[in-house]
């Protein structure tokens, strides 16, 4: 008998655990389709955007070549593969929880989440990479991307950013100020964007990025601005 799943964003787990699951596949085959390969999709909270970006994962990673018809035989696409299903190594990054009290608080805490998600890609794709504690969080990324080139020819990095505005919406309700120093302007977080779409010039083939409000897009629009907004499309 399936269960019903309550505040569980891993499609794995409710795969292999018999949840239930409302199939949304189709739309993996409608964005890969699309002529645009960074995009940035927008929805109110509580929408399944994380668990969206989990479908996205566990279909395109490469290591899960061997689990497909596991974890995909009953869905849509399971029947209807794409041309580039298990073709990448997936790099993930969740941005909600970061410490927002003070711009070095935000800045630590968002340099914490990147190296964390940079530790779980090294150690998931057996990378030789070493993460220096006195970087910045741009310097990881663009660091990260060379060794990748490196070591990894010929393959390609498919990007996944959760949350990417979480933090940034409680700065601009509370923190304008430290928001247009971070964010706008010549902010650290907008050049680690920078180095993202520097990226898209080598290994970096795909990027989805979810999050609630454009705001935070507006304000990096310039250093990031590669990405197509499908808030309004049906």
């Amino acid at each position: 008998m399936k269960k019903l799943p309550y505040g569980i964003s891993d499609y794995e787990r409710l795969i292999e655990n018999n949840y239930y699951y409302v199939d949304k596949t189709k739309y993996i085959e409608q964005l890969e389709n699309l002529a645009m390969p960074y995009i940035i999709f927008l929805r109110p909270r509580k929408f399944g955007k994380t668990l969206f970006t989990s479908v996205l994962e566990n279909y395109y990673d490469i290591k899960k070549r061997n689990k497909f018809k596991e974890l995909f035989g009953n869905t849509y696409i399971g029947k209807n593969p794409t041309r580039l299903k298990n073709s990448y190594y997936i790099l993930r990054f969740n941005f909600s929880g970061i410490d927002t009290t003070s711009e070095d608080t935000t800045m630590q805490s968002f340099k914490e989440k990147v190296t964390a998600s940079i530790s779980d890609f090294i150690k998931n794709y057996d990378l030789d990479f070493y993460i220096n504690p006195d970087m910045t969080a741009e310097g990881l990324l663009n660091n990260l991307i060379i060794a990748f080139k490196n070591q990894k020819q010929g393959e390609k990095l498919y990007v996944i950013i959760d949350e990417y505005d979480h933090f940034a919406n409680e700065l601009l309700g509370f923190k304008t100020e430290h928001f247009k120093n971070l964010v706008s302007k010549n902010g650290k977080i907008r050049k680690w964007y920078e180095i993202l779409k520097e990226g898209t010039e080598s290994v970096v083939d795909r990027i989805f990025i979810t999050g609630v409000a454009p705001i935070t897009l507006d304000s990096m629009t310039s250093g990031f601005n590669i990405g197509y907004d499908l808030t309004r499309r049906p």
